[in-house]
């Protein structure tokens, strides 16, 4: 439970852990930014950073670091430290999680490989993975939505765009939901999960890269191992580290804005009619992907650390300290956003969101995402004239850090 009583009038005791159990947190998160906008939370040693304006100065403040403190190894017993040490040495390979210089190499070579016109360039690929989804899924009746359509698309797409085979998709799944629970899952082992997923990725990924470099294709990991800046060019960890990273991000975030995405627009009628009358609108359906992004995207906050003492609005951040910066709470900021709280298609400044982060660790898989929504929900509405949702109650995935559904029953045609 809080820390305290949410109640008019009392200082809010804020425990982060649990506003994934809330069926609707922005209520909270913006009380937050009306009485509390940088907050301590004692519970969870961090302080909670809700305002947009905040939020958006916390990503390029470099007194906050990203690189995240791991225990040592000495802390766990024998047997499972060479694990715990290949996840401890994968996680610092991680772009989100280096400082520059090694992360503008890193980004910079990763560019290379995903360029706006590579991503541009699988609109018909995904479209046909789209198409074979769709057809698979029933006429009519009740289905689960994420693991008939919103997993396995983002899954098959991260897949090409890398060159893994599709075998490895249900492994794929498996390793992400244990890495997943090492981001931000309270009250779990954050640690032996997501290290035994990673090292078996990091044992594929080992043998998969010596294949690739033996018979190179022409796909992302292609020229990930080719990529070079001058003398620059990424090691054999940094390229298996990061290759987890796309496998984990490319396909998790999308699974969980393509399922709240289809929920928001289920829940506001008059927006789903809309948008089912404009589906040859190339503007207005990029317009309800940046508003799904807006309103209900798949992250709760991005998570930084004091790497200095300093002031913050009169608050005192120590050098160490957590500092949760809540992507959520900004996007639904009346300060930045008119009527934050209403779903609007068409609204001219949902752009401005910043659910995918903000400053130079903004999500490299931004733009994948958005093609990969843009060419799902008008292939998905057309096919499906009648959608509804079964039933209001929502089962959150337990993730301080990733906001998501880990199924949705979806009826097709009855009872709508």
């Amino acid at each position: 439970m809080m820390a305290g009583p949410v109640i008019a009038g009392q200082p809010l005791q804020v425990d982060p852990r649990r506003i994934p159990d809330l069926a609707d947190p922005v209520p909270l998160l913006q009380r937050l930014q009306d009485e509390d906008h940088i907050h301590w939370s004692g519970e969870a040693g961090a302080w909670l950073i809700t305002r947009y304006d905040d939020v958006r100065a916390g990503f390029l403040d470099r007194r906050l670091g990203v690189t995240r403190p791991m225990p040592a190894p000495e802390r766990f017993e024998e047997e499972f430290r060479e694990v715990y040490r290949a996840y401890r040495n994968s996680l610092e390979t991680w772009m989100v999680m280096s400082e520059p210089p090694d992360h503008t190499r890193l980004r910079k070579l990763a560019n290379r490989g995903l360029t706006p016109t590579a991503i541009e360039g699988l609109r018909p690929q995904v479209g046909e993975i789209v198409d074979g989804l769709l057809a698979a899924m029933p006429d009519s009746g009740d289905c689960d939505f994420v693991n008939a359509f919103a997993y396995p698309l983002p899954a098959a797409v991260i897949a090409l765009l890398i060159g893994v085979p599709t075998t490895i998709l249900r492994d794929l799944h498996r390793w992400s939901d244990d890495i997943a629970k090492g981001l931000g899952a309270p009250g779990e082992d954050i640690i032996r999960p997501p290290a035994y997923a990673t090292f078996e990725m990091s044992a594929y990924l080992t043998d998969f890269i010596a294949e690739r470099r033996a018979n190179p294709k022409d796909a992302i990991i292609d020229q990930l191992i080719a990529a070079r800046d001058g003398d620059a060019r990424m090691s054999s960890d940094e390229l298996i580290g990061n290759l987890i990273l796309f496998l984990f991000a490319g396909h998790e975030t999308t699974m969980n804005l393509l399922s709240s995405g289809l929920r928001s627009l289920l829940r506001h009628p008059g927006q789903m009619q809309d948008l089912r009358d404009n589906l040859d609108n190339r503007s207005v359906i990029a317009g309800a992907v940046e508003e799904i992004l807006r309103y209900d995207g798949a992250l709760f906050m991005l998570m930084r650390f004091a790497a200095q003492d300093f002031e913050w609005h009169g608050r005192r951040i120590a050098k160490g300290d957590k500092v949760f910066l809540y992507c959520l709470a900004a996007n639904r900021d009346r300060r930045k956003f008119e009527q934050p709280d209403r779903f609007d298609i068409r609204r001219p400044d949902s752009k401005q969101h910043i659910a995918f982060g903000y400053g130079p660790h903004f999500c490299l898989g931004g733009p994948l995402a958005r093609l990969e929504m843009e060419v799902a929900l008008p292939a998905l509405l057309r096919r499906f004239p009648a959608l509804s949702l079964p039933g209001e109650n929502v089962a959150w995935r337990n993730n301080m850090t990733l906001r998501g559904q880990p199924s949705m029953p979806l009826r097709i045609g009855v009872g709508v």
